[in-house]
């Protein structure tokens, strides 16, 4: 079996680069990977269907722990005039958005990530971030001075390459990024080694404009989507092997979609 190719591309398209550059004299660097993503809305008994089918030739990721499923809480942030969202509505095909994640209860443990779209394809980079930042962000507070000491205070140049973390801060305050929804949902992770499959099944899928609780649990949450309709998600490298292909296909009615977690998250608060 040849050797499976990935996609690479600048973080930053050219035109934001420049733009970048010419604010903060500083360079965009490194590459980041793409990967291919599908997305299916499904009925709780085609979920069951499938992951009856999957077990038979992927095993559960150590993510899921002894039970095999974890919550994920999502805080996401926008600009003023809700760019992401706006762009995400329509189909913008280079785009990015950040969020800061927590797993389960544990609020000790969180990441912040910026996931990124070009032609269709999907990647993400993310790094740690401690809860006391994380509590300011989600309040809106410190536009000025949050950042980590001796990272780009008060927005002086800092040679060498620029961190996530350090594009956040700054991007938060050159784009005027603030927190606007929260998102939680309920997954249950497998892993198909060959070709660096994933597959996902997102349950219970909600949300909260509470965002100053974050990353506490929100008192005031609310489904977004009818009761029993779930969310799968497939994403691998280049070719999804044809084994896995099979097994989601036999028998089923998938309705693939460009669903949006945040997206349709956002709309509720705009009813």
């Amino acid at each position: 079996m040849g050797q499976t190719l990935q996609i690479r591309d600048k973080i930053f398209s050219d035109k934001e680069n420049k733009k970048y550059q010419e604010r903060t004299g500083m360079k965009e660097v490194g590459t980041r990977v793409y990967r291919q993503e599908l997305k299916f809305l499904c009925e709780e008994r085609q979920l069951r269907v499938i992951e009856d089918r999957i077990r038979h030739i992927c095993r559960p990721d150590a993510h899921g722990g002894n039970k095999g499923i974890y919550t994920v809480r999502s805080l996401y942030f926008d600009t003023y005039d809700d760019k992401c969202y706006q762009e995400n509505l329509a189909g913008v095909d280079r785009r990015k958005k950040y969020r800061i994640r927590a797993y389960n209860e544990d609020t000790d443990r969180l990441r912040l990530e910026c996931k990124s779209s070009c032609h269709g394809r999907k990647s993400k980079e993310g790094c740690p971030v401690d809860r006391e930042l994380c509590r300011k962000l989600a309040a809106g507070q410190g536009r000025w001075g949050v950042f980590p000491e001796g990272r780009l205070e008060q927005g002086r140049e800092v040679p060498g390459a620029v961190g996530l973390l350090e594009r956040f801060l700054l991007e938060r305050r050159l784009e005027l990024l603030e927190p606007r929804v929260v998102v939680e949902y309920d997954r249950t992770p497998y892993v198909y080694p060959v070709g660096n499959v994933r597959i996902t099944f997102d349950r219970s899928i909600r949300t909260s404009h509470q965002v100053f609780a974050f990353p506490e649990k929100s008192r005031v949450r609310r489904l977004i989507l009818p009761e029993g309709v779930n969310v799968l998600e497939v994403k691998y490298d280049e070719v999804l092997p044809g084994a896995v292909r099979e097994l989601l296909t036999a028998g089923q009615e998938l309705r693939r979609t460009s669903f949006s977690k945040y997206a349709l998250c956002r709309q509720y608060g705009f009813r």
